[in-house]
């Protein structure tokens, strides 16, 4: 089982940041509805705390409604409750481009997983074979402003390397490998920093993050992309437009400014 590093000079109470990484767990399906974490004892070795730590993360989780306790008092994943909302694509791909153009990625995880949770039941082939992860950090000038994981079926992500990925836009390549995005379900929420998350964008643990969760369909009907991406508020503006019958997400922009990024309000 790997280790997570969580550490009191972060910022945040230990109990809160394994709360944090446990919590995201859920949110992102790495662990599925039903499914049994960790026992305590486990945990206390993932985190190197003590058991009394672990037993406030628990507790925080529980008094949130993310788990209950199982068969066997074993501690299980409740059903979360979310919105979907569906996108115009012609907005989708102008804002990808949008802070494709005015962004720089670097791939910090590339790599072929399982899936589970969401990504296992939803994307293309996700169930019959290992998909693509990879986590960009996207920055302007130099300043962070979001961190995204892609996950993508196997026969479309080895199309594509991690060099490719710190230079041209996902949608791009999925293209040049035949999957050409036509629609997309997405739901906006909010979150907190984890430990990771906030040392990778600069920023303390349990800060405030946009939390955008986007599965992209292709020409065929295929899921073949599903993103999650975390942004800095007042590093990114993010407007909605509302037409008939639509909820459509406009223009996403990073932050003209220096390094401090005030809120950029820019229509």
């Amino acid at each position: 089982m790997d280790r997570i590093a969580v550490r009191r000079e972060l910022g945040s109470p230990l109990h809160h940041q394994i709360y944090l990484v446990l919590a995201d767990g859920i949110s992102t399906g790495r662990y599925g509805v039903g499914e049994m974490l960790p026992t305590e004892e486990q945990l206390t070795r993932m985190f190197s705390v003590s058991r009394i730590t672990v037993r406030r993360a628990m507790e925080s989780l529980n008094d949130a409604g993310l788990i209950e306790r199982g068969a066997g008092r074993r501690t299980v994943v409740r059903p979360q409750i979310g919105r979907t909302m569906r996108m115009a694509m012609n907005s989708v791909i102008e804002n990808i481009v949008a802070y494709g153009a005015e962004t720089d990625a670097e791939v910090m995880e590339f790599g072929y997983v399982e899936a589970r949770g969401f990504v296992r039941e939803h994307l293309w082939q996700g169930a019959d074979r290992p998909v693509q992860r990879v986590v960009r950090v996207r920055s302007h000038e130099g300043v962070p402003i979001m961190h995204l994981t892609s996950y993508v079926p196997a026969a479309l992500g080895e199309t594509f390397s991690a060099d490719d990925l710190g230079r041209v836009a996902l949608f791009q390549l999925l293209a040049r490998a035949g999957a050409h995005l036509t629609r997309g379900d997405q739901i906006v929420s909010a979150t907190l920093a984890d430990p990771t998350v906030a040392s990778r964008l600069g920023i303390k643990v349990g800060a405030a993050l946009i939390d955008m969760r986007r599965l992209m369909f292709d020409q065929k009907g295929r899921a073949v992309e599903y993103l999650e991406m975390l942004a800095i508020p007042d590093r990114m503006t993010m407007r909605m437009e509302l037409g008939s019958g639509q909820v459509s997400p406009a223009k996403a922009t990073p932050a003209k400014a220096k390094r401090k990024s005030p809120r950029n309000n820019r229509k």
